[in-house]
């Protein structure tokens, strides 16, 4: 009797683990692996129906408690003169160029969301991005949560669509569309000015380490909306980048360099100039015409996407680029 009731008590403990492994699996899969989809917005009287990559949510019209722990839907609502809707943000990593929202209640940070102070604020309406996806299914259950990340494989579309859907729920989608439309303008100039023949390398510095990024990366938007040619069209998409050196950088030797320092945002003593100050870097096209370009990390690497942010953006590569 004993035997089988240890027989039955171990298949259930086996059970039990390999299920929780199975899910945590299924999990951390759907984590690294979530396809970004349009948004769509559907007029249902009172409120919309919002279908997004992790789900759909009721959201009544004209949110007026809104919680936002993507930046880059931040400035979408600044662009918007939607800020008195807004009551809560991850304090903790806000941008400069958003510090006017430093008088709303703290929510934590990016990856470090504050749960109970979300539930505190009671809000109508929760917006998230990629950092967040691990916290949806507890967001949700406070209130209904969007998320409005960008698929940057099309960047261009995904920036459009998430900024249309986010003016619908306060009709002004006519105000939304105008400031789209000149962001197209500005990126057409651009693009008219780019000399066919230069190539550039987007990195990523992180304390001593430097990784490379391509199209339709996280920052691919420089080769894929403003069409500058990539030194590397071998290299894949990935969160984190391809692992490079400095004899890397000389071998392709690009005509630009740009730069995101991400010790800037975290507070490293490595500094990107530092580190690219050395005799391999200094023999690169891109450093002998003072061309390696450092953009502000604020946009690129803890936004990025808003309407603010994108423009923002895209006049920093056009002005390197005189």
């Amino acid at each position: 009797m004993k035997k089988k009731s240890f027989l039955v008590w171990f298949c259930l403990f086996l059970l039990l683990g390999f299920s929780a492994c199975f899910d945590n699996k299924i999990k951390n899969n759907s984590e690294n692996t979530l396809v970004v989809t349009p948004i769509s917005v559907t007029d249902k009287g009172d409120s919309f129906l919002i279908k997004h990559s992790l789900g759909e949510s009721r959201v009544v019209k004209n949110p007026s408690r809104v919680v936002i722990l993507d930046f880059g839907s931040l400035d979408t609502f600044d662009s918007l003169n939607l800020s008195d809707k807004v009551i809560g943000v991850p304090l903790k990593n806000l941008p400069p160029y958003l510090k006017q929202y430093d008088n709303k209640s703290n929510i934590g940070g990016v990856q470090q969301v504050n749960l109970e102070a979300i539930n505190a604020l009671k809000p109508d309406l929760i917006i998230i991005s990629g950092r967040q996806t691990r916290f949806y299914d507890k967001l949700n259950q406070i209130a209904p949560t969007i998320y409005l990340g960008i698929n940057n494989s099309d960047f261009l579309f995904s920036f459009e669509n998430n900024v249309l859907s986010i003016a619908k729920l306060y009709n002004k989608e006519s105000e939304a569309k105008e400031k789209i439309s000149q962001i197209k303008e500005e990126i057409s100039e651009i693009k008219s000015k780019i000399s066919k023949d230069k190539k550039a390398l987007i990195i990523l510095t992180n304390s001593n380490k430097i990784s490379a990024f391509g199209s339709s990366s996280r920052f691919g938007l420089i080769h894929d909306i403003l069409d500058i040619e990539p030194v590397d069209k071998s290299l894949k998409v990935g969160t984190h980048g391809k692992s490079i050196n400095s004899e890397y950088i000389l071998e392709k030797n690009p005509d630009f360099i740009f730069v995101i320092d991400r010790n800037v945002i975290v507070g490293n003593q490595e500094k990107a100039k530092d580190i690219l100050n050395n005799a391999l870097i200094l023999k690169t096209k891109a450093a002998q015409n003072n061309k390696i370009i450092y953009l502000d990390p604020q946009y690129w690497y803890l936004s990025g996407g808003g309407l603010e942010s994108l423009e923002a953006m895209i006049k920093e590569v056009a002005k390197a680029l005189n």
